[in-house]
């Protein structure tokens, strides 16, 4: 029986703290802490090994270094991961990227297990200082000392204890989730290309090292796991070094990996939001501050890795409505979905009601609303109530458009619309138009 696999977050800071002091001795409170960290993770190690595969990475990345495949792929491939966040793991890049994959994968599949450890006193705040407030990792059951941290030896190794625990009925995947099937379908294109030295020349745009492309020998799954983390203009790049190769393997599939594509100039940090399922827990709203709603889309597709099932799961709603309009509207937008997947949207039979409801939530289904929705914040948050109220409504995701700088968003502190962060800016729009312009005319000439 296989192991389950987990992967361990944390900054490397070894070579900082290989003097010879003692944790005991250390008198430097960064040093001390360095120290302690690096006990709970060894320590953490030493439970895991004996029913677990540990991924754990001990070399130092600096900045300007790219991943190397390795952690690329124990990123997509581990069942459960730890995120060790202290005072200057959260300073690291690095970690900040391996939190928004492993942040992202926890929502992609029901039971991937995340346990961030907050360590040293480090509270939510401080994440958010450092860009880890859209993860939303506040959300997740974090292992930490309650009250006053006196960074002992006994205290890591009881928290280590405690986060081990945490796997302790962890079983391994059997079932692919959507960015394991993204990059098995990106894999299976790249493979129809018969010449390896073509499929090589993605690796400069991709910025894939000569270690890197010799370390595995299914190459086309290397740059599907590179492809997955650039953006669109090294993608678009990529495209145009083999386009040949696909080419006259299949133009279709040279179509289909272009669209696939597209969604990866959006920031996975901000989509990662998005990817909520049909069955959520708690209803939730978004904005976005755009007035596209292309953009929105790719929000949504990039959160879901532009899964198969994408087809008609995006449309937009701009019915304009005012105070005290909310239950029109409400039944307006139920007879359009009726309308999309061919249903009577005058219909009262429970069968068809039952039918779109299971339609609904067969997948993640998304409506933005329109920029000329509401004639006020007051008839948005009417819609918005009655929206959360309805039965059949609960399982679509909302994303107002809400224009520059959230002008007609909601309140920051209303509860039932999330702001979208980072938030985009002129240049990232720019970017992102023209080069899905510049892939599109690449995959229709």
């Amino acid at each position: 029986m296989a192991k389950t696999r987990i992967f361990i977050s944390h900054s490397c800071k070894d070579a900082e703290i290989a003097d010879g002091v003692p944790f005991e001795a250390e008198q430097d409170p960064r040093l001390r802490r360095l120290k302690y960290v690096r006990i709970l993770r060894d320590e953490l190690v030493r439970l895991l090994s004996d029913t677990h595969e540990v991924l754990l990475d001990r070399a130092l990345l600096d900045p300007g270094d790219s991943w190397p495949i390795k952690l690329l792929r124990w990123l997509g491939d581990c069942d459960g991961a730890v995120l060790l966040l202290s005072e200057d793991a959260i300073k690291s890049k690095w970690v900040l990227q391996e939190a928004t994959v492993l942040t992202w994968r926890r929502r992609l599949r029901e039971d991937f297990k995340l346990i961030p450890a907050l360590l040293g006193g480090l509270q939510f705040d401080a994440l958010e200082a450092e860009g880890f407030g859209p993860l939303q990792v506040n959300e997740i059951q974090a292992a930490k000392i309650e009250g006053e941290t006196e960074m002992t030896r006994a205290e890591a190794l009881a928290l280590a204890a405690m986060i081990a625990k945490g796997f302790s009925q962890l079983a391994a995947a059997n079932e692919q989730n959507d960015m394991q099937l993204w990059l098995e379908h990106v894999a299976a294109i790249l493979s129809g290309i018969e010449d390896e030295k073509i499929l090589g020349r993605a690796c400069k745009p991709l910025h894939i090292s000569a270690d890197d492309w010799a370390h595995y020998p299914d190459r086309a799954l290397t740059v599907a796991h590179y492809m997955l983390r650039a953006d669109l203009r090294q993608n678009r790049e990529a495209l145009e070094a083999i386009k040949g190769g696909i080419i006259a393997h299949s133009r279709e599939a040279f179509v289909s990996l272009a669209n696939m594509l597209m969604p990866l100039w959006v920031d996975p940090s901000a989509a990662a939001a998005l990817a909520e399922p049909p069955q959520k827990e708690h209803w939730q709203a978004y904005a976005i501050n755009t007035d596209n709603s292309a953009l929105a889309a790719d929000y949504a597709q990039r959160a879901w890795c532009s899964p198969a099932w994408w087809g008609s799961r995006f449309i937009e709603f701009n019915e304009h409505i005012g105070e005290g309009q909310a239950e029109e509207a409400v039944a307006a937008l139920r007879e359009s979905l009726a309308l999309l997947f061919d249903q009577d949207p005058l219909s009262q039979d429970p069968v068809d009601k039952e039918v779109l409801r299971i339609v609904l939530e067969a997948h993640p289904f998304f409506v933005a609303l329109g920029d000329d929705l509401a004639a006020s914040q007051t008839a948005l948050r009417e819609l918005l109530h009655a929206l959360a109220q309805d039965d059949l409504l609960r399982a679509v995701t909302f994303i107002q458009l809400a224009g520059d700088n959230f002008a007609r968003a909601l309140p920051q502190d209303d509860s039932v619309m999330f702001r979208i962060r980072p938030q985009l800016n002129d240049q990232q729009v720019t970017q992102a138009r023209a080069n899905k312009i510049l892939l599109a005319k690449l995959s229709t000439t």
